[in-house]
């Protein structure tokens, strides 16, 4: 399969790519827990295992690698493998003893360490037993350039089912999607299609001409340096898990008149305030954080990435969680609101140009030296309402694992699943040896904010 047969990737997905060196491992991450069907055979995990290495069709991304192409570092392509070693990409590990969040917690901190092989599809799979209380997990990480986090949960949410069976389908057993059927639409006139084009001037207004009247719309590298968050990361990394009550913080939200991820936010603005004030590292003006925007239209199965950042205020120099809460809201709220006054097609390359930035100081690996463009990374992805079964092993927590970059040494991500949302807390080992406080704090400050509204 040659060169010609190649697709060049877009400048985001690409942008993942550049980013990436060995201490900046591009991949994204996520830690299923599943509990053992009653009556298991004891080769239950072995079946998965042998299930998940022989497919019986394989679809994108998973089956895409990078294509040999010229100037494939700075215009990067993939193409379809010829042959994939499903043996090498699906791993079968078991924990010491006694098995539990301490033991698995180290292993996926060394897994998640580890780049990914070029010369292969850009995914790996590890189905780990020994767990206690009948549990196994499986790990599974695939590079940012070939799937963001909402696609990354939907893959996988449809290879499990809505109640026990015998499917052990892995998430890249796929077709190609059948060709839509119907009249095919008129193409747009030209000017009609590139109408957004004369609107981006005027959308980058609020960012530099602020007016006493208007919300602030946050811009990047407005963030103050954090000695623990802002800095030289290594590949090493620390990864810690908390799981949230959904309908708690539903009801935080009604009382407070906000959102769920309003809510989520200021639950993460305590947790880090608390971590910081602890290591006398809390700066004096707010904590900035960059909060990707899925721009992924509902039906949309497309590999790659289809995200945006807007920036929001943490307001981690206020004190009362309350009024915390409401600064929050309000910081997002500016945001979201530009964007919704932007002309739909226009929102993706605004946000594209926005971040273009923050990701050129990535890249050239300037993000450790230079003001940081935000301070934290905290993103909340919507997944299944209810539970889901691989084979007759239910689905018990679905964490996700994330990226730390130059710059920015922790990245916070919740998936919501089956009434509660899921929390995984990825950090630079070296900046944050103790991610575990942080994730025991959310847990802390979510039951705070509830007594408190």
């Amino acid at each position: 399969m040659g060169a010609s047969r190649a697709r060049r990737l877009s400048v985001l997905d690409a942008s993942f790519l550049g980013m990436e060196t060995r201490d900046t491992p591009m991949h994204v991450g996520a830690l299923q827990i599943f509990s053992l069907p009653k009556n298991a055979a004891p080769g239950f995990v072995k079946s998965v295992v042998q299930r998940y290495r022989a497919p019986k069709a394989i679809g994108r991304p998973w089956n895409l690698k990078l294509a040999p192409v010229p100037l494939g570092r700075l215009l990067p392509a993939m193409h379809e493998a010829d042959e994939i070693d499903f043996h090498y990409h699906v791993r079968h590990s078991a924990l010491p003893g006694p098995g539990g969040e301490r033991e698995l917690g180290e292993l996926i901190s060394h897994l998640h360490s580890q780049p990914l092989d070029r010369t292969r599809p850009l995914w790996t799979c590890h189905v780990i037993e020994g767990l206690h209380d009948r549990q196994f997990a499986i790990y599974i990480k695939i590079h940012h350039a070939l799937s963001d986090g909402v696609k990354g949960a939907r893959m996988i949410a449809a290879s499990l089912r809505d109640k026990p069976g015998t499917s052990l389908a892995p998430p890249w057993e796929s077709q190609a999607p059948a060709a839509r059927r119907g009249k095919p639409s008129a193409a747009p006139r030209a000017p009609a299609s590139l109408r957004w084009l004369t609107t981006l001037p005027g959308a980058f207004r609020p960012l530099f001409l602020r007016t006493p009247d208007a919300p602030v719309v946050l811009r990047p590298f407005e963030a103050p340096n954090s000695a623990l968050l802002n800095g030289r990361v290594t590949g090493a990394r620390r990864i810690a898990t908390q799981q949230l009550d959904l309908a708690q913080i539903r009801r935080i939200a009604k009382r407070a008149g906000a959102s769920i991820n309003d809510v989520f936010l200021a639950v993460c603005s305590a947790a880090l305030r608390r971590h910081l004030l602890a290591s006398d590292a809390l700066p004096a003006a707010s904590l900035t954080a960059g909060v990707p925007m899925s721009l992924r239209a509902d039906g949309d199965d497309a590999s790659g990435n289809a995200v945006g950042f807007i920036w929001a205020s943490l307001a981690t120099d206020i004190e009362d969680p309350r009024q915390r809460l409401a600064a929050i809201r309000a910081s997002i709220g500016a945001w979201k609101q530009h964007l919704q006054s932007l002309d739909a097609a226009a929102r993706l390359p605004f946000a594209t140009l926005t971040f273009t930035p923050a990701v050129a100081v990535m890249v050239s690996g300037l993000g450790a030296r230079l003001r940081p463009p935000m301070n934290v990374i905290i993103s909340n992805v919507p997944g299944p309402e209810h539970p889901l079964y691989l084979g007759g092993a239910r689905l018990d927590a679905m964490y996700p694992v994330s990226i730390p970059v130059q710059g920015l040494a922790l990245n916070i991500t919740g998936v919501s699943y089956a009434g509660k949302l899921n929390v995984g807390f990825t950090g630079s080992r070296d900046r944050l040896p103790h991610l575990q406080r942080l994730a025991v704090y959310a847990g802390e400050a979510l039951a705070e904010l509830d007594a408190l509204l």
